[in-house]
């Protein structure tokens, strides 16, 4: 069985165990704090995949979310078993499993499977980006007072004390408006939908991004840190992404007067 292929099975019998999931007392624990949560499943949910993955490829790397980091092969797997952990908790929707593949720097395939909807994000490079059967596409939208800003956490982008504040409440008055998922993985996947055109958020980590990045690129759309520098592959960074490079210039300008 092919890595992809794996991949799309591993992804879609986590998605059936989280959706007849409940989350019981005693299932959710703070990380850093009340606003930190790992619950039993997302910990049930990594260890599924990486039994998977590490049954049929021994040798790859798994770079996950809840434990640490294992293999030593030239291909690494990004893994988030749940992205969108409170929303998981709170609202039992609006969060996915999310599996990226590179090899190296270079990306392979990346899938993001919104739980709840069923609906599969995937990409393989230079192949396009699809949503089950449906093929991706960014907006054309080049005005930004005609575009929607999407960010997981309104409350460390806007309202905590935080270098950019400033800067990002003058992009928040900017555009046409703003809207907060909760999930960096699905955010992304919005951009490269057409559902917003833009995306920022000052915390993410390599599993969250390193597979809805590929789904993006291969959209159409563009992806940075918040200063413009290349998105590290292996490093907790800012991440900012536009419908198209030149709007995320445009951005990236805006933020820097």
């Amino acid at each position: 069985m092919e890595r992809f292929e794996l991949a799309v099975k591993a992804i879609t019998r986590a998605g059936a165990a989280l959706r007849a999931s409940r989350v019981k007392n005693g299932d959710v624990q703070f990380k850093t704090g009340y606003k930190d949560l790992v619950t039993y499943w997302d910990k049930y949910t990594e260890q599924l995949l990486r039994d998977e993955i590490l049954t049929a490829f021994p040798n790859d790397v798994i770079v996950g979310e809840e434990y640490p980091p294992s293999g030593i092969g030239k291909l690494t797997w990004y893994i988030d078993p749940i992205d969108g952990t409170t929303n998981f908790v709170n609202q039992h929707r609006n969060y996915a499993v999310s599996i990226g593949c590179w090899d190296g720097d270079k990306p392979v395939f990346g899938l993001v499977l919104d739980v709840e909807r069923e609906a599969m994000y995937w990409a393989k490079t230079n192949e396009g980006a699809w949503c089950n059967n449906t093929r991706l596409h960014v907006t054309q939208r080049t005005d930004l007072h005609d575009m929607l800003l999407t960010t997981p956490g309104v409350q460390y982008t806007f309202l905590d004390q935080n270098d950019w504040r400033e800067q990002l409440i003058k992009l928040a008055r900017t555009v046409r408006g703003v809207r907060c998922l909760g999930s960096v993985a699905l955010e992304l996947c919005e951009v490269a939908s057409g559902e917003a055109d833009l995306f920022v958020t000052l915390r993410s980590s390599p599993w969250d991004h390193n597979a809805a990045r590929i789904i993006l690129s291969e959209a159409g759309g563009a992806i940075c840190t918040v200063t413009g520098a290349s998105l590290s592959i292996n490093e907790k960074s800012t991440v900012l992404a536009a419908n198209s490079v030149e709007n995320l210039n445009g951005v990236l300008s805006l933020l820097s007067d």
